[in-house]
């Protein structure tokens, strides 16, 4: 990478392995399924978890220079003036190219009901996702996330700036086109705010109770206060 590149984490999420008959029962209740549907939910869960498999990667991505610390920013060290940190990092997240595929080969043979489980069930994915990158932040650092703040939706955030983010990232996976659109389509790119702030009752912070979004998702966790 070159000098504008930023420090680039691999992350195994292990999405696929979030398909339990417990997830599904969720997302057959927010997506207003009914019973009958869930042997075919089953299916094109078991279809999904066959594509991820060595497809879907989560990055994260951060700027030595916003970090300060280089490497040892996502390492924990302790710092010796007591001062508390904060920075902010990218985060590149997708359920793979399988995963469109499987879509359009739906679509192409007429099973649009199995198609919208897709989009159903790789909604609820990417949002979980969100979930396991933040605990995956307290786990192997000493920071918290704090804040999402995603392209397009965020004054701070145009669209204009994506492709710039992905650039940095020096990832293959994640791609955008002229009109700012993601391949593969089930994809996310969004900033963090990360902060030594320690006071997170419950462990790992909720992704609606941070997300730039909360007012306008229409999958918004009902539980989650704003």
């Amino acid at each position: 990478m070159g000098d504008d590149s930023g420090k680039r984490i691999y992350i195994e999420s292990r999405l696929w392995t979030l398909l339990t008959s417990e997830f599904l029962e969720n997302v057959k209740s927010r997506y207003h399924y009914e019973e009958k549907d869930m042997p075919l939910l089953r299916s094109v869960a078991a279809d999904m978890a066959g594509c991820m498999r060595r497809q879907e990667s989560v990055y994260l991505v951060y700027d030595e220079e916003r970090g300060a610390q280089g490497d040892s920013v996502m390492r924990g060290d302790e710092r010796d003036d007591g001062e508390e940190q904060h920075m902010t990092a990218t985060v590149i997240m997708t359920l793979g190219i399988g995963v469109d595929l499987l879509q359009e080969r739906y679509q192409s043979t007429g099973r649009m009901l199995e198609s919208y489980m897709v989009e159903s069930i790789g909604g609820e994915l990417l949002m979980q996702g969100y979930k396991v990158l933040s605990g995956w932040v307290q786990e192997h650092s000493r920071y918290y996330v704090t804040a999402q703040h995603f392209f397009g939706e965020d004054v701070r955030y145009p669209l204009a700036q994506m492709p710039g983010a992905l650039a940095r990232a020096g990832q293959t996976r994640v791609s955008c086109n002229d009109g700012f659109c993601l391949k593969p389509k089930k994809s996310v790119v969004y900033e963090i705010e990360l902060s030594e702030n320690q006071d997170r009752k419950g462990g790992c912070i909720e992704p609606c109770a941070v997300c730039s979004r909360r007012e306008v998702c229409s999958v918004r966790s009902k539980e989650i206060p704003i």
